[in-house]
């Protein structure tokens, strides 16, 4: 019957072959990766590993003592002898030229303290200037890293260290607001001072030291503080290159 025929060939499926095997398979496409190009080293990507090249790589060779700067030399205290001259580092803040006080009766090459005694001041030279920035005052100091006592006369004087009071005015300021520097001053030994009175702050009660050695500034500069955060040189600039 037609109707027989007819449902006959609507049960085939569509895909299949008159013989009934499977319709053939696609060709599968491989996917096709394309190559990334190389990064190009350059640029800020440059700087950046010269620098850090250079901060490993020079501070632990021979290099790192030419740029690196050098520490000044401890104190030679076996040349504090009278007559000698020698080089002394200070450690200071421009409140000391004012605060620094010694109290003996004793005199050395027209250089005294500021007291003779606790309660009765050197009598001031009426020929002499109203402010000579202590020129002939003897003080009380601390040397640098080794913090040796030690009285000198003429360090504020100087122009370098007259100077830095100027810039760096210490009145109205707590000291311990004020920089700390260090000076560097050759100076020759006039004698030794016997059991002298030091004051390290106006108001406070004096203290009584050993016999000390009495130097007299022939010349002083402030140096550089032996420990900085960024030293001078090819490494510093490096940094500074870096950080902008």
């Amino acid at each position: 019957m037609a109707t027989s025929d007819s449902t006959e060939k609507q049960s085939t499926p569509p895909s299949a072959s008159a013989s009934g095997a499977p319709p053939p398979a696609k060709p599968r496409v491989k996917p096709v990766f394309e190559e990334e190009p190389t990064p190009v080293i350059g640029g800020r990507f440059m700087i950046a590993a010269l620098i850090l090249g250079a901060l490993v790589v020079i501070p632990m060779s021979a290099l790192g003592n030419l740029f690196e700067p050098k520490d000044p030399p401890a104190t030679n205290t076996t040349e504090w002898v009278k007559g000698q001259k020698s080089n002394i580092i200070l450690t200071l803040v421009t409140a000391d030229a004012a605060t620094l006080t010694c109290a003996s009766p004793q005199i050395f090459e027209g250089r005294h303290c500021a007291f003779k005694t606790e309660t009765e001041p050197f009598a001031r030279d009426p020929g002499a200037p109203l402010d000579d920035n202590k020129a002939n005052t003897i003080q009380p100091y601390r040397t640098w890293l080794d913090n040796k006592l030690i009285l000198v006369s003429g360090v504020w004087a100087q122009p370098s260290l007259a100077m830095r009071v100027h810039n760096e005015p210490a009145n109205g300021v707590a000291a311990e607001k004020l920089a700390r520097f260090t000076a560097q001053c050759q100076v020759h030994f006039a004698g030794q001072m016997d059991s002298p009175k030091l004051r390290w702050q106006p108001g406070q009660n004096w203290g009584s030291e050993q016999g000390t050695m009495v130097a007299i500034a022939d010349h002083c500069e402030v140096i550089e503080e032996p420990s900085r955060d960024c030293p001078e040189g090819p490494i510093c600039a490096l940094m500074h290159l870096f950080s902008k």
